[in-house]
């Protein structure tokens, strides 16, 4: 099962993912995966910071500010060191119950960036995996790259967000049928 987390930038899509992971890990959900949290300079976005959830520790991962040979998506840049351990947090994340990757973005949808990683991981039988996705470009990622999978969309607009996330039937259940 690949599920999907959507909504606009800025949303509170990675806030939320902070709080549901919390609340699941206390109940032993072995985690995988990693959250992108905004770093703010000067009341703008001035990048993104890797938050690894199994090591639970963050380093930077995008910024503004270029580098030689680093790979840009819109106004950022990615730090090659961590674009490679995010690729092998991913691939980790087989050996995880549940796995999050906070956020697929353009840069998947041309095959570049994270995409190299997941396509190995969500087309196998793995964990459940949990990716973030912009409501933009949700479409056309579901269209180029995940059509025909078994997916279920989370939609960050719903007022009853947390509620569908944390609910047994709906979401916890597919983590914990992999204990069996």
């Amino acid at each position: 099962m690949i599920y999907l987390l959507t909504g606009p930038v800025h949303y509170g899509k990675t806030g939320l993912l902070k709080k549901l992971y919390s609340e699941i890990k206390q109940s032993g959900v072995k985690f995988g995966g990693f959250l992108s949290e905004s770093v703010w300079e000067k009341n703008r976005v001035a990048g993104y910071d890797l938050f690894d959830l199994k090591a639970g520790q963050s380093v930077p991962f995008i910024r503004r500010e270029e580098e030689k040979n680093w790979e840009k998506s819109g106004p950022f840049f990615f730090i090659p060191e961590t674009l490679a351990l995010a690729k092998k947090i991913i691939l980790q994340g087989r050996d995880s119950e549940f796995c999050i990757v906070d956020e697929v973005g353009p840069l998947e949808l041309e095959g570049r960036g994270l995409w190299p990683a997941l396509e190995q991981v969500l087309f196998q039988a793995s964990p459940p995996f949990l990716l973030v996705v912009r409501d933009c470009i949700l479409d056309n990622f579901l269209k180029t790259k995940l059509q025909g999978e078994d997916i279920k969309i989370f939609d960050i607009k719903d007022k009853d967000i947390y509620a569908r996330m944390t609910n047994p039937e709906l979401f916890i259940k597919d983590v914990d049928m992999n204990d069996t």
